[in-house]
């Protein structure tokens, strides 16, 4: 699928992005075809989470992260409530529904520090452009409330997006696959739902998008467990028992390394495949301490760099 432009202070409230764990449809675009929720106050409350922001916290030191939330104005770690990312499918296409704890003053300050940047309306919005449009990163953001922006990589759509808040905009009605795969944590840090029917001219793939209809996907965390669970529904039940074997035949040729290797041994342990009538789901869990431990020496070199206050 090609990727969707956003400016870095869209990036970065999407990566430090969560209302609720569900999903709200007045955060999705009437037309979109696919959707991805995040949701870190799901992935702040648990042991994941709770683990790994100690862990950038001591990295970077409380001095330097207090004087960051000076300068901006909030505090990178905790301030951002909820991220919804909705679009059609095509090139510079998709809205970003953010809502938030932070400082919109101050975000809007740095903002003006870029020489590109420009300010339009949308009724009584205001959107705030920043960003060269000649090497195709220029953004689009409108605070439409205290709690609430919205980041676009045109005015069109940002308009968009601040109708679709405001309650005038028609928005999507939530898949039903989405929904139920919202459930299946206790604490579910990402959601996402593709309906791969209406993106096949987006997806180079095109044995993939041939066979799968539409897909949805959860990550989050339950019962001391990492999970991973994906759900796909196929054309037909041909189709999906072709499918199932495909991924029973990877996770297959995988087992002949893991004598050797302790790692993927308890990765495929934690994987079960499973089929009913036209859908193929694949489950992934793992204990959290296991998966720290597999993932020690990535955090032993985790690097992180937050702006210099």
């Amino acid at each position: 699928m090609k990727k969707t432009p956003f400016t870095l202070l869209g990036l970065a409230l999407a990566l430090t992005a969560s209302e609720a764990a569900t999903v709200s449809k007045a955060d999705i675009s009437s037309d979109a075809k696919f959707v991805a929720h995040l949701d870190l106050d799901a992935f702040r409350a648990s042991k994941i989470g709770t683990t790994l922001l100690k862990k950038i916290r001591m990295e970077e030191g409380k001095d330097k992260l207090d004087a960051l939330v000076e300068i901006i104005g909030f505090d990178p770690l905790t301030a951002v409530q909820s991220a919804t990312l909705s679009g059609n499918g095509e090139k510079d296409n998709g809205i970003l529904v953010v809502r938030h704890k932070a400082d919109n003053a101050k975000l809007l300050a740095f903002m003006k520090l870029d020489e590109h940047y420009r300010k339009t309306e949308h009724g009584k919005h205001e959107i705030h452009g920043a960003g060269d449009l000649d090497d195709g990163k220029r953004g689009y953001v409108s605070f439409v409330n205290d709690t609430t922006a919205v980041l676009a990589p045109s005015r069109e759509l940002a308009g968009n997006g601040i109708d679709l808040v405001n309650g005038n905009g028609a928005a999507k009605q939530i898949p039903p696959s989405l929904e139920s795969a919202g459930k299946k944590a206790m604490y579910a840090f990402m959601t996402a739902y593709a309906d791969i029917e209406s993106l096949k001219e987006e997806i180079d793939d095109e044995n993939f998008s041939q066979m799968v209809k539409q897909g949805a996907l959860v990550m989050g965390e339950s019962d001391g467990k990492l999970i991973l669970s994906v759900a796909v529904d196929t054309y037909d039940a041909d189709t999906a028992q072709q499918l199932e074997a495909m991924v029973n035949g990877l996770i297959g040729f995988a087992r002949l390394s893991q004598d050797e290797n302790p790692e993927v041994k308890a990765i495929l342990k934690g994987l079960k495949v499973a089929r009913e009538k036209v859908t193929v789901s694949v489950h992934f869990a793992i204990g959290v301490d296991k998966f720290f431990e597999l993932i020690d020496p990535a955090l032993k070199d985790l690097d992180i760099e937050l702006p210099q206050p």
